[in-house]
């Protein structure tokens, strides 16, 4: 049990009956989600080429207060991690730091994954005192690239960020195990993953890598770049060691190189995570958000209660689906196979202790495994990057 969660009465008889209630593969539950994903706005300051196109701020993509008491108010009490993100980027709302406030009055675990480009000295202290899982995307280690990779982000700022960070992490006693890289790796920065790791280095805190999500044929899937990929993952295997980086493969790189051993256990997200979108759309991973997978949803705030979604039709279906293995999931959840066969581990352990064992770390002697495998050729064309619905005109304030 985390030390940075304040463990009420309410809070451990939750933990520990959803606990016996996922052992046993219940799909009735009496618990309550223990990790919480609260999009606080779908709005983003960059325009990332892997992610969405630039739009202008619209508010109307602004969780309102309202909805946030609500959901606060019914299942902050025994929610162990509230993430505060979702497709946007929550730090660019004037009144972030209020949300922190309130999810930290009630006890909970602050969890982030965020750019860093906002400039909140004050909060980010705060969060780092308070133990918060912080996760930063860094995909590139070269300025240039950084900007090309990460449009709209200056990386000295993102970096000048991760020192205050760090600096607060030292400061507090807290230590920098709760802070680190979050790299999606794809081929424009495959020769700067040595670079950031000498920069995670000099800030004492690890990396998670992740692969790049394209269309499939799209020429920048890792499929196409394996022996380039096989190089620099091996490089930077070697670096991490020689520097004492700590890096974690969330998912398998490449589907020819997974671990079936690591990837193929039962997702715990239909027992205990329960994620909300800006507008009350319901959904229970927090992978699959946003406009491109909104057809993943299984309830509405504005039409039912939190409770009510949480043991409703689609919620007891897929904890059936999961708890009778991968070969049962519907094919409409082929988000949820492509994980069965390739992802090992996020945060998962933070509420399910033994699946600490599937975490996967970046080693010499992995990369040794790691063989470039039958060419496929890229198409000939490049596809347009994935984008998200055009923004109204109107522009509204933070």
């Amino acid at each position: 049990m985390s030390s940075h969660v304040e463990w009420t009465e309410a809070r451990v008889e939750n933990r520990e009956l959803n606990l016996r209630e996922f052992e046993q593969r219940a799909t009735l539950l009496r618990s309550l989600p223990r990790v919480l994903f609260v999009e606080l706005t779908e709005n983003c300051n960059l325009s990332c080429p892997m992610c969405r196109s630039a739009g202008k701020f619209d508010r109307s993509r602004n969780m309102s207060q309202e909805l946030f008491d609500r959901i606060a108010g019914e299942l902050f009490p025994t929610a162990e991690i509230v993430d505060l993100r979702g497709w946007g980027e929550s730090t660019i709302l004037k009144n972030f730091p209020r949300f922190v406030d309130q999810t930290l009055d009630y006890g909970c675990r602050v969890r982030m994954v965020t750019n860093l480009t906002a400039f909140h000295e004050a909060t980010w202290r705060k969060l780092v005192r308070s133990g918060a899982l912080i996760s930063v995307s860094f995909d590139a280690g070269e300025r240039e690239t950084f900007g090309q990779v990460r449009r709209g982000a200056d990386m000295d700022v993102v970096l000048r960020n991760l020192e205050v960070l760090v600096d607060e992490a030292h400061a507090s006693g807290v230590g920098t195990g709760n802070i680190h890289l979050n790299v999606t790796v794809q081929p424009a920065a495959l020769d700067e993953l040595t670079t950031i790791a000498k920069h995670a280095a000099r800030l004492g805190i690890g990396m998670h890598l992740s692969p790049i999500t394209l269309p499939d044929g799209h020429p920048d899937q890792l499929v196409h770049h394996r022996p380039e990929v096989v190089r620099a993952l091996a490089e930077l295997a070697e670096v991490a060691e020689a520097t004492a980086v700590d890096v974690q493969l969330n998912t398998a790189l490449d589907e020819l190189w997974a671990d079936d051993g690591a990837a193929n256990k039962t997702c715990t997200h239909p027992w205990m995570y329960l994620y909300v979108n800006y507008r009350g759309g319901v959904g229970f991973c927090d992978h699959l958000i946003g406009s491109p997978a909104e057809h993943h949803l299984v309830g509405d705030l504005n039409t039912a209660g939190p409770r009510e979604i949480w043991n409703n039709e689609q919620y007891l279906s897929l904890r059936a689906q999961h708890a009778a293995g991968r070969e049962h999931i519907d094919p409409k959840f082929e988000d949820c196979r492509w994980c069965y066969r390739n992802r090992y581990l996020d945060f998962d352990h933070e509420s399910y202790q033994p699946y600490e064992q599937h975490r996967t770390r970046l080693t010499r002697s992995l990369c040794a495994s790691f063989v470039p495998g039958p060419a496929i050729a890229p198409p000939t064309s490049r596809l347009l990057p994935l984008s998200v619905r055009p923004a109204p005109a109107a522009e509204g304030d933070r």
